[in-house]
């Protein structure tokens, strides 16, 4: 899990979820022809969050783009198809499909989850592109999936700074730079 991805992980475990960093889906060579690409090595979800509470599974995508122009609306839509590559989850619903069929029958198998449990799609953004933020929760809230915005990941690491004690490095780097 790289850095950006223990923040998020710490996000979600702070509202009550488990998290999985960099689970590979093991699909059949028949699933890949039917993704279109057939010689590509197992798919990998950034993060994997269940919440027991309301039996609901995430799949979290986590973008950081920190030093980059952030993540663009034409590219999460799926509108520019080059860029769209970078969120097959999101870009590429056969794709989609067969990642979701596939984790939540291992999930089921493993005893983690049940024949209830809803999985949801879920994209952070550490930066987003200048005026898409807006365009990207709407489309968001269209298609009923998740979108945590870089003022929502900055506000929750604030908050992890007035936590009381936590050896990890997200919380304390928080506490020293709230001081």
């Amino acid at each position: 899990m790289d850095a950006f991805e223990s923040i998020v992980a710490i996000y979600f475990e702070e509202k009550g979820y488990w998290v999985k960093g960099s689970v590979k889906v093991e699909i059949s060579k028949e699933d890949k022809r039917l993704i279109g690409t057939p010689s590509m090595p197992r798919p990998e979800i950034d993060l994997v969050a269940y919440n027991p509470g309301k039996n609901e599974l995430l799949l979290i995508e986590a973008k950081s783009y920190l030093d980059s122009p952030g993540v663009k609306f034409n590219g999460v839509s799926g509108n520019d198809k080059k860029d769209g590559e970078r969120y097959k989850l999101f870009t590429r619903e056969q794709f989609r499909n067969i990642i979701t069929k596939q984790i939540r029958k291992d999930f089921i198998s493993a005893g983690l989850i049940d024949g209830k449990t809803r999985v949801k799609y879920c994209l952070v953004a550490g930066n987003v592109y200048s005026k898409d933020e807006n365009k990207i929760d709407n489309y968001f809230l269209q298609k009923k999936w998740i979108f945590i915005k870089p003022s929502e990941l900055r506000n929750a690491v604030i908050r992890l700074s007035e936590k009381g004690w936590e050896n990890d490095a997200v919380t304390i780097t928080a506490k020293l730079i709230s001081q």
